[in-house]
């Protein structure tokens, strides 16, 4: 009797665990998320409860024809009146890219960043916000570090 018990109880515990484990490794349906990427070559993705850890991403030796891309998705669709904000650390706005409205094609948000370093950076970080209808307020994506 109490052997069955136990077996029942390490059942029980064992399902559980397989429950929880694959729901952590199943991205949440609608959720939001983005990529960036350099010179079409991605360099960085956040999805999920990844996005409230904002991450530095290293520039060195940027030229006047690189160009990053920001491809922004929410609840699997893209937003309408999108715009990516640079700011310094200081919070002062360096740049504001606004984008036009899509439904298919390609959904980046391209910049060249060599814009950013020309407007002067004292601290050679830039914090990059996206913001649009459906998210008004605006969301810090990553920081930017060029070289010193």
């Amino acid at each position: 009797m109490k052997r069955s018990v136990q077996l029942r109880l390490l059942l029980v515990i064992s399902v559980a665990a397989i429950s929880i484990m694959s729901y952590s490794f199943t991205p949440a349906p609608g959720g939001e998320g983005f990529e960036v990427y350099k010179n079409n070559k991605l360099v960085l993705q956040q999805f999920g409860s990844d996005m409230k850890n904002v991450k530095t991403l290293q520039l060195d030796d940027i030229r006047s024809t690189d160009m990053l891309t920001i491809k922004y998705s929410h609840c699997g669709q893209v937003g309408k009146n999108r715009h990516i904000i640079i700011r310094s650390t200081g919070n002062t706005e360096l740049k504001n890219w606004q984008f036009a409205n899509i439904s298919t094609g390609d959904k980046g948000m391209t910049f060249p960043p060599a814009e950013i370093i020309k407007n002067g950076t004292k601290d050679h970080k830039v914090n990059v916000f996206y913001t649009s209808t459906e998210i008004p307020k605006e969301r810090l994506l990553i920081t930017l570090q060029f070289k010193s």
